[in-house]
C-alpha cells in the first residue's frame, strides 16, 4: 500500500469575483523510501497539492478528491486527532522561507522542543537535549549555542538546517520539501540538498521535493511529476524525463535549462571602459561592549576592488551572500558611498561629485534590483512607475512621458493595457520586466543588474535574460551582472569577477574561468552547481575558510633585493585572467 495516494485532487479558492481553480484532477502516489519531484512554474499548483495533503490550506480553499490518503488515513475525513498524528509523525514539511516559518520571539531550541513535546510525552529538559542532538545531525556544529539563538541570529542556510531538524524531530515517514533552496547561494544550496538526501537515507523516509529548479530535481529524486496550470503534464522516472521528455511543456522547461546566448559585441574603438572601479572599498564602523568598556572598530565589507566593465559587454560579479558583490554594485551607482577608491564612468571620476553634479551621470547609469516587489511603488500604476525617471529629469511633456512609458511596456513584452495596473496585480516575472523598463527608459549606457532572476522560475528566468540580451544589443548597453546563479552566468556573460569575503580572488573570460578555475574558492563554487543530468550526480566536497586559505595558489618569482611578501595579491596568469595568489621571492 502506498504511503501517499492522491486520486483526482481538485482545489479551488474563493475570490471576490468568483473562484480560481488552482489544482485540476491531480493524481500521484509515493511509496515508502521513494523520492518524488514535483516541478513546474509558480502557480502550477505543486505547493497547493501538498498543502491539501496536510490540510494546511486556508478556509477559502475548497478541496475534493476521489481518494487522498496519507499513511493509511483518509485526509479528507480526518478529525483533529488524526491531523495531529499525521502532521509530524506521518509527514513533515520544510518550507521555502524559514524566516517566516519560525516564530521570531522564541529561541530555536524552544521551538524544536515544543514540536517534540506536542507529539510525545517527554519533559522540557529532555526535549531540549534532543533538539540539540537534532541540530548536530543536520551538521550545525555549535548546536549548544544555536538552541539559545533566535531566528534572526542565523543565516538563511543555518535557518534551513534548523527547519530540517524540526521536521525530523518526530521521525516522519515522508518529508515534504517546498522550494527549500530557492533563495540560497549555490554552495549553501548544494549543502542543503546533500543534507536532505543524507537524512532521508538515515531515517528511511520518503521524499517529496517541490521545486521550479530542474537542477535540484536532477540531483535529488527518482521520479518526476511535471505540473502546469494546475494539471499534471507528464510523469516518469527522472532519467526518462531528462532524456526523452514527451510533453511539449517538459521540453520547453529542459530547453530553458540549457539556454545559450550570443556573445556580446564589444566596442574596439572605445577609448575608456563604460565603467571602471579602482581600489573601491567599503568599511562599516562597529562597536563592541565588554563589560563597561566599549571598543570601536571597522568591518571591511569590500576591500580595494578593481573591476573593469568594457563598452557593450556583460561582466558578472559572483560569490556567496556576504562576499560584498551587492555592496560593490551599489557603490558603483553611488547608492552606497565608498570609504575610498574611484568610480570612473566613460573615464570621468564621479566618486567625489556632489548630488547636483551627479545628476547627468544618473541618466547614464541605472540599476535593476533583486526584489522587484519592494523596488516598485505600490501606490503608482505601471505607466507612472516607468515614466517616473522622465519626470525626475524633466524630459518631455506629461503626454509624451506617458506615451514613451507605454512604448517601453510593449518593448519589454507586456501589453499597453497593463499600464493602468498596479505592481501587486503582476507576477514576479512581469514585475521584473517593469523594473527593467523603468531602468532603461532613459537609455543609459551602464546597467547594474543585482540578482534580477534569483527568485524566478526557470522559464521566466530565461525570458528575462533573453530580454536583457536583446535590449543590450539594441541599446549598446554595458551590464554589470551580480549573481550567485552560476548556470546563468556561464551562458550569458563575457567575463567573470569572483568575490570572496570582500575581495576579488579571481577574474577572467567566462569560458576560460569555467574551464580552468585556478582559485580553490572558484572551484568550490563551480563544483556546487546542480547537475543538469541525473547521471552527473555526485557527492560534493565543501571547503572551509581554512582549507581555502591553505589551497590559495603560490608563485615564486626571482627578484634580487626584494623582501618576501606573504600577503595574497592578484597575479596575471593569462590574458585577462588574474587569480589571487601568495607571491614569494
Amino acid at each position: 500500500m502506498p504511503l501517499v495516494e492522491i486520486e483526482g485532487l481538485r482545489v479551488s479558492f474563493s475570490q471576490y469575483d468568483g473562484q480560481i481553480d488552482a489544482v485540476r484532477g491531480v493524481s500521484f502516489t509515493v511509496n515508502e523510501g521513494e523520492s518524488l519531484g514535483i516541478v513546474g512554474e509558480s502557480g502550477s499548483g505543486k505547493s497547493v497539492s501538498c498543502g491539501a495533503l496536510l490540510r494546511l490550506l486556508p478556509t477559502t480553499a475548497k478541496v475534493t478528491a476521489a481518494k487522498m490518503t496519507l499513511d493509511g488515513i483518509d485526509v479528507l475525513k480526518a478529525d483533529k486527532e488524526d491531523l495531529k498524528r499525521i502532521r509530524g509523525r506521518s509527514a513533515a514539511m520544510i518550507f521555502q522561507d524559514p524566516m517566516t516559518a519560525f516564530d521570531p520571539v522564541f529561541t530555536i531550541g524552544h521551538q524544536i522542543a515544543e514540536t517534540i513535546q506536542a507529539h510525545r510525552d517527554i519533559g522540557k529538559r529532555e526535549a531540549l537535549a534532543e533538539a540539540e542532538q537534532l541540530l548536530l545531525r543536520v551538521e550545525i556544529k555549535n548546536a549548544a549555542d544555536v538552541v539559545k539563538y533566535y531566528p534572526h541570529q542565523l543565516s538563511g542556510g543555518m535557518l534551513q538546517r534548523a527547519m530540517i531538524a524540526m521536521a525530523l524531530s518526530c521521525r516522519p515517514k515522508v518529508l515534504i520539501a517546498d522550494e527549500p533552496t530557492t533563495a540560497l547561494d549555490v554552495t549553501i544550496q548544494a549543502q542543503i540538498l546533500q543534507l536532505i538526501k543524507k537524512v532521508q537515507a538515515e531515517f528511511g523516509m520518503a521524499l517529496i521535493m517541490i521545486t521550479h529548479d530542474l537542477g535540484v530535481i536532477a540531483e535529488t529524486v527518482d521520479r518526476v511529476l511535471v505540473m502546469y496550470g494546475g494539471e499534471v503534464m507528464e510523469e516518469g522516472s527522472v532519467a526518462q524525463i531528462f532524456e526523452a521528455p514527451r510533453h511539449d511543456y517538459t521540453k520547453t522547461l529542459l530547453a530553458s535549462l540549457h539556454s545559450r546566448f550570443e556573445p556580446s559585441k564589444g566596442d574596439p574603438e572605445a577609448i575608456a571602459p563604460a565603467l571602471e572601479l579602482r581600489g573601491l572599498a567599503k568599511a562599516y564602523p562597529i562597536r563592541r561592549r565588554n563589560g563597561f568598556r566599549i571598543t570601536h572598530g571597522e568591518f571591511q565589507a569590500v576591500q580595494a576592488v578593481d573591476v573593469v566593465l568594457p563598452r557593450n559587454r556583460i561582466v558578472a560579479i559572483v560569490g556567496e551572500s556576504g562576499s560584498g558583490k551587492t555592496t560593490t554594485g551599489l557603490m558603483a551607482m553611488r547608492l552606497t558611498e565608498p570609504s575610498r577608491g574611484q568610480i570612473l564612468v566613460d573615464g570621468t571620476d564621479i566618486s567625489g561629485l556632489d548630488p547636483a553634479a551627479l545628476i547627468p551621470f544618473r541618466k547614464r547609469m541605472q540599476i535593476v534590483f533583486q526584489d522587484s516587489y519592494s523596488a516598485l511603488d505600490p501606490m503608482l500604476t505601471l505607466t507612472q512607475i516607468i515614466a517616473e525617471p522622465l519626470h525626475i529629469h524633466g524630459l518631455g511633456t506629461s503626454r509624451e512621458q506617458t506615451e514613451k512609458a507605454l512604448g517601453w511596456l510593449e518593448r519589454v513584452g507586456l501589453p499597453r493595457s497593463f499600464g493602468s495596473r498596479y505592481p501587486h496585480e503582476l507576477s514576479g516575472g512581469q514585475r521584473q520586466r517593469v523594473a527593467i523598463a523603468r531602468a532603461l527608459i532613459l537609455e543609459p549606457s551602464v546597467l547594474v543588474a543585482d540578482e534580477p532572476t534569483s527568485a524566478l522560475d526557470v522559464t521566466v528566468k530565461a525570458q528575462i535574460i533573453n530580454l536583457l540580451k536583446k535590449l543590450q544589443a539594441e541599446l549598446g548597453l554595458s551590464i554589470l551582472f551580480i549573481s550567485h546563479d552560476l548556470s546563468t552566468v556561464k551562458s550569458l556573460t563575457d567575463s567573470v569577477v569572483v568575490m570572496y569575503r570582500g575581495r576579488v580572488v579571481e577574474e577572467g573570460p567566462t569560458e576560460r574561468l569555467f574551464a580552468e578555475p585556478q582559485h580553490p574558492y572558484t572551484r568550490a563554487l563551480l563544483d556546487a552547481i546542480p547537475a543538469t543530468d541525473p547521471r552527473e550526480r555526485g557527492v560534493r566536497t565543501f571547503l572551509s575558510a581554512d582549507e581555502i586559505k591553505a589551497q590559495t595558489p603560490r608563485f615564486t618569482v626571482i627578484q634580487t633585493g626584494a623582501a618576501p611578501n606573504a600577503t595574497p595579491q592578484l597575479v596575471t596568469i593569462a590574458p585577462g585572467h588574474r587569480v589571487e595568489a601568495i607571491v614569494t621571492t
